[in-house]
């Protein structure tokens, strides 16, 4: 094992309060008045203003709604609902009472909600309405003989869907009216202790079940005061809030809010992206593929432009690059900087809302390319790093500080680090989960001296930058005994122009291939120069991959057309790509590319 203690750590920003509850209260007395959430209601795209004293009045009601049907300290409350401002009203509701909000990704499909569900036996379900509803009346018998007792809807539920005894309470009339306070938020956020309930969450996971992940409160406050250190938001600031609640970003996002008291837009759905930045945010909070898709977009209206000033903007981007992240004092490439933010960066901007000064990126790793492209543009872009057994938080990039290519921050200095023999790191502190759902998950889980195994696979630089470079239980071996991680080469790949994503195939085999996706007017393109698309694109791939081993580039090519965002059902809820189910969608075709034998070069 190699030790990391005495390597450079995030900075922090402590708060007094040390859990959720008592930074609500917190907010409820400093600002009642200010506006905290500015809401895209997704029927009628009208925008629904919240404050901050309405919101506590909101958790409040929600708190004494759930007590009326019996729930209390210990019990589960299941949120199975898109994003709201009553999703989270609902949850702190819960944490008021000493229980747990158990939370479910709204896109989760009947048979794993409902799975999931039974594993949680929850005392009080809230859904959004009758189209989530759906997933969890066929087991609703089974639920209440497990204790279940009330249903928080958001709008009316077919009655004969609800068994006798079961109490379908308005969720508009629990958290919407100024009068449902019980005036108990003080008394109530007092009780709540470090160790209480904060979340109950399901790794969203490309392989296997998933995991219910239980958090407490003190792993979420860890988690903000290290978002606060790095991230550099203010009172002032305005932020795009849309992932969802099912995934802890989601969270350490609205929560860290909610202690600084700034302000966000929120959206619960990918089509009201644009209708939320016009309300000019000043900084978005995205996974990766967000962010790419802009870059994509940008390379698009590139080339399409005729070819004098496709080629000038191409090398005004280049500069820009080199001056704002190489760090060239050419004055010819200072002279093309300006000219790529005038020709692209004002354009990027305009896209973004107008208002943002940040980007920033976590739940995925983000291609190097991704990171030179806007800090390129001057927009700095600063990606995190953490899991749902960290409450989000392993590590950051600065906002007001440096920032490095590829790496994943600094360590927040909450957590213990260290190395193992492979090269996973290790980490032990009070950021970690409280424990699994269930024990079975447990099993392995940290080592005999409490580190937990967090399966990635790391380097420390000398100034502290954690780089991360492909999950454990991805290593590929071949059948030539060479090792290799998958992800950082997908990432590469990735980059090639037209190819919107990939996954490396090939254990136990002599060579590696690839499954790309392929942008479809691509892939009409080279059809229409009757090119056969695998082959055309092989030397792109090769191209991509120049720094690496030969015996890390794909000898062939399995194409499959359109964005990964195009086939839902190989995705995970925060847009990983499934493994082990794209593999089994491909069927004959993976043992096919193997069959040939590879090019010599």
């Amino acid at each position: 094992m190699r030790a990391s203690s005495s390597i450079p750590r995030l900075p922090v920003a402590r708060f007094a309060e040390r859990t959720l509850p008592a930074l609500l209260a917190t907010a409820a007395r400093r600002w009642p008045s200010r506006r905290f959430l500015r809401f895209l209601e997704p029927a009628t795209g009208e925008v629904r203003e919240v404050t901050f004293g309405a919101f506590a009045r909101g958790a409040e009601g929600a708190a004494a709604a759930l007590r009326s049907a019996g729930v209390g300290a210990g019990d589960r409350v299941l949120l199975l609902a898109e994003n709201s401002p009553e999703w989270p009203m609902v949850a702190l509701g819960a944490q008021l009472l000493r229980a747990e909000p158990a939370a479910l990704f709204a896109s989760l499909a009947a048979q794993p909600a409902a799975a999931i569900a039974r594993r949680v036996l929850p005392r009080a379900v809230f859904v959004s309405g009758a189209a989530q509803w759906v997933k969890l009346a066929p087991i609703v018998d089974e639920l209440a003989a497990g204790g279940l007792r009330a249903v928080l809807t958001g709008e009316p539920l077919d009655p004969t869907s609800m068994p006798v005894g079961l109490r379908s309470l308005s969720l508009a009339e629990v958290t919407g009216s100024a009068t449902a306070a019980t005036g108990e938020l003080e008394r109530l956020s007092a009780a709540v202790g470090e160790e209480d309930p904060f979340l109950l969450l399901f790794t969203s996971g490309t392989t296997g079940r998933p995991k219910g992940v239980r958090l407490p409160q003190r792993a979420i406050v860890h988690a903000l005061e290290a978002g606060a250190g790095s991230v550099g938001t203010t009172e002032v600031d305005v932020g795009l809030h849309f992932l969802p609640f099912g995934h802890v970003a989601g969270h350490d996002q609205f929560t860290l809010a909610l202690a600084q008291g700034h302000e966000l837009v929120m959206t619960a759905r990918r089509e009201d992206l644009d209708a939320a930045l016009a309300l000019r945010p000043t900084y978005l909070f995205s996974v990766p593929l967000v962010y790419e898709r802009i870059r994509e977009a940008v390379g698009r209206k590139l080339a399409a432009l005729p070819a004098p000033l496709r080629s000038l903007s191409r090398a005004a981007l280049a500069a820009a690059t080199r001056v704002r992240v190489d760090g060239s004092r050419s004055i010819g490439d200072r002279t093309l900087r300006r000219v790529a933010d005038l020709l692209v960066g004002r354009a990027v901007r305009h896209r973004l809302g107008g208002g943002v000064r940040g980007l920033f990126s976590g739940g995925a790793p983000a291609s190097v390319e991704l990171f030179r492209f806007f800090e390129g543009l001057g927009l700095p872009f600063v990606e995190l790093y953490g899991m749902s057994e960290t409450a989000g938080m392993i590590s950051s990039n600065l906002f007001s500080g440096p920032r490095r290519a590829g790496s994943v921050g600094l360590i927040s200095p909450d957590h213990e680090v260290r190395l193992a023999a492979d090269d996973e790191l290790q980490i032990r502190g009070p950021l970690l989960l409280s424990g699994y759902l269930d024990a079975e998950d447990d099993l392995g889980a940290h080592t005999d001296d409490g580190f937990f195994r967090t399966g990635d696979l790391a380097r420390i630089d000398e100034q502290g930058f954690l780089f991360v470079e492909g999950r454990r239980k991805n290593l590929m071996v071949l059948s030539t005994g060479k090792k290799l991680s998958p992800e950082p080469i997908e990432q590469a790949i990735a980059t090639a122009p037209s190819l919107l994503g990939a996954v490396l195939l090939g254990e136990g085999r002599p060579f590696v291939a690839a499954a790309v996706f392929v942008a479809r007017e691509e892939l009409a393109r080279l059809a229409a120069l009757g090119q056969d698309a695998a082959a055309a694109l092989l030397p792109r791939v090769r191209a991509a991959l120049a720094s690496f081993s030969d015996f890390e580039i794909p000898k062939r090519l399995l194409v499959i057309p359109g964005a990964p965002e195009e086939h839902p059902a190989l995705l995970t809820p925060t847009l990983k790509l499934r493994r082990d189910v794209l593999v089994e969608w491909l069927g004959e075709a993976v043992p096919a590319l193997f069959a040939a034998v590879p090019d010599p070069s």
